[in-house]
């Protein structure tokens, strides 16, 4: 009897954890949609503009360039590919799942809707709510870029390289829900398309390895004879341009990106994940959060900087001036006597 009773009391206590989470995550989603709709109705970018017309011109006619003119020499010599050449590619082409980034992703934003936030400490709930803003940036970038090329490769029903000798590249048969026919765009190059540009939007000085290694992880759906060119050329294209788009929904709530003077979305200055090689353009990242940092201010502006680790004098005693210097690219610091040194909140 007293075991029935413990298992039943254990039974209505997992209820009862199970109840608190799932009204725990209701009430947080719905915070998280007042806080999205104060944003926006206050943020300057609310009505930035997105652009589109010039890219999908380009890209409409670099691919249509590669169907008329390199399709059909890939397909005709792509039995030819060596073993090794087709062993490496499908090594490759599997970094390009979109598995990889959805499910840890998607579990870390499901665990911090989870959360109970009154019981973080302010630093933590700063912290934890912007990795969840970038989290849920790179969730929605390559998710939904995703599932709209799903829809739309069965839509358009192209046959896939293996169908070249039979039936060529011209061939389509929409709505066929065939997997033979799903060729164009390539799921794999939306991914990879994707995901590189949010890391050239977070890292701008990874912009061109990030658009290298992106090419090269689209392009092995080519040699492992999945896709033509023209395929990933239009799938990386396309994600590559929604995860501007979602940044540009993100520019006008004010979370993780702002316009710059171009009205192109940059890294707000509070989300940086690594020091900007420019000091005095913006604040040291989200790591410092952590730590705290100090404001110098000085002739040049208002530049925030780290303070020293380890034991030293107090911050708020000292008195310096900054001056930049440039050396070979990089900018140092030199603090000398004279402006004082106020605290950055």
């Amino acid at each position: 009897m007293d075991r029935i009773f413990d298992k039943l009391n254990i039974s209505n206590e997992l209820q009862n954890t199970g109840a608190a989470i799932i009204n725990r995550f209701r009430t947080n989603v719905g915070e998280t949609r007042s806080l999205l709709e104060r944003r926006r109705a206050r943020n300057r970018d609310a009505h930035a503009r997105i652009h589109y017309r010039s890219y999908v011109f380009l890209v409409a006619m670099v691919i249509m360039l590669s169907m008329v003119v390199i399709d059909g020499p890939v397909g005709d010599y792509g039995r030819a590919w060596s073993p090794e050449l087709k062993q490496l590619a499908r090594v490759v082409t599997d970094i390009g799942k979109s598995g990889w980034i959805l499910v840890p992703t998607g579990i870390f934003l499901l665990v911090c809707y989870a959360l109970d936030w009154s019981a973080l400490k302010e630093r933590t709930r700063i912290v934890v709510a912007k990795w969840m803003a970038l989290a849920a940036y790179v969730f929605l970038s390559v998710g939904v870029s995703g599932l709209i090329v799903s829809l739309v490769k069965y839509v358009i029903g192209r046959a896939r390289p293996s169908h070249f000798h039979e039936l060529g590249v011209f061939a389509f048969k929409p709505f066929s829900l065939d997997a033979y026919f799903a060729s164009f765009p390539s799921g794999h190059s939306t991914t990879a398309g994707a995901l590189f540009a949010a890391i050239a939007l977070f890292f701008p000085n990874l912009r061109f390895p990030a658009l290298v290694l992106g090419v090269w992880l689209g392009f092995s759906r080519v040699l492992v004879g999945a896709h033509y060119p023209s395929d990933v050329i239009a799938g990386f294209a396309f994600g590559a341009w929604y995860a501007y788009f979602q940044a540009m929904i993100f520019v006008r709530h004010g979370i993780v990106f702002q316009c710059n003077a171009n009205g192109w979305p940059v890294l707000r200055k509070d989300y940086y994940l690594l020091n900007p090689r420019n000091p005095g353009s913006a604040p040291v990242g989200i790591s410092s959060l952590s730590r705290g940092i100090v404001r110098i201010p000085n002739i040049a502006g208002t530049i925030t900087v780290a303070p020293p680790s380890g034991p030293g004098p107090d911050p708020h005693s000292m008195r310096a001036i900054c001056q930049r210097i440039i050396d070979s690219g990089t900018k140092r610091y030199k603090r000398r006597c004279g402006t004082d040194i106020e605290p950055c909140a």
